[in-house]
């Protein structure tokens, strides 16, 4: 009977893990934190002219300043090259001279859920837009 509800309840679930996987399939390319556990995924790209930027930790009440997240590109396209930049005390970050193209990009840092989404570099961008990124306290 318990072997019965347990299949059920797996089956029931069975969807819905199929759901959450990333759209990023393969990570490997990317620096693990020794912590990480949990990966947010960013849904809408950053359309921007160069890519700079700051990283808000939930530790920070919102507010940047922690230094030390790394902050990693892949690309452009499937190229699989990487460029990182680390953010400063005030959690900026930038990675010069980035060809246009579209990137996926990873932030990591010990105790913080990693997080994942995609940046479009464009000389049609807004001159004004920056990336900005809230990692999550990890679990």
């Amino acid at each position: 009977m318990k072997i019965c509800l347990f299949l059920g309840a797996l089956l029931t679930l069975t969807p819905f893990l199929r759901a959450q996987k990333s759209s990023f399939p393969d990570l490997s390319d990317f620096t693990k934190s020794p912590t990480e556990h949990f990966i947010d995924q960013v849904d809408e790209p950053f359309r921007v002219r160069s890519v700079i930027g700051v990283i808000t930790t939930s530790a920070d009440g919102d507010v940047p300043g922690r230094a030390g997240v790394l902050f990693e590109i892949e690309g452009p396209g499937q190229e699989r090259t990487i460029r990182h930049g680390q953010t400063d005390s005030h959690g900026h970050f930038k990675i010069s001279r980035v060809p246009e193209g579209t990137y996926r990009f990873k932030t990591t840092l010990n105790g913080f859920s990693s997080v994942i989404g995609t940046i479009v570099v464009s000389r049609n961008a807004a001159r004004s837009s920056k990336i900005v990124i809230k990692m999550p306290l990890g679990m």
